[in-house]
């Protein structure tokens, strides 16, 4: 019950009482319904979702990693060939 609760007499031997009854749905939040005076009236102020004990909250994708570093070209540690050593040059040539 909200607003004046308190029962009154008019001239015509009626009682009348000008407080509202306020019912709030537990399952969808934002859903009211008022009775007043023999009329009954609806309301919904919400998102559309439905309660839920436990909250939605979607978790971060990871983030992403750098490439790791590239690793130093190597001569083949079982060559089929055996691989040629660079030639070297006589101190006079240039």
């Amino acid at each position: 019950m909200m607003g004046d609760s308190g029962v009154y007499g008019t001239e015509s031997k009626k009682t009348i009482c000008h407080g509202v009854i306020v019912v709030r749905s537990l399952k969808w939040p934002g859903s009211f319904n008022f009775y007043y005076q023999g009329r009954y009236f609806t309301i919904y102020v919400g998102n559309g979702h439905k309660y839920e004990e436990t909250s939605y909250y979607p978790i971060h994708p990871p983030t992403v990693q750098d490439d790791p570093e590239e690793y130093a070209d190597h001569f083949e540690p079982n060559p089929l060939n055996e691989p040629k050593a660079p030639e070297e040059k006589p101190e006079g040539e240039g």
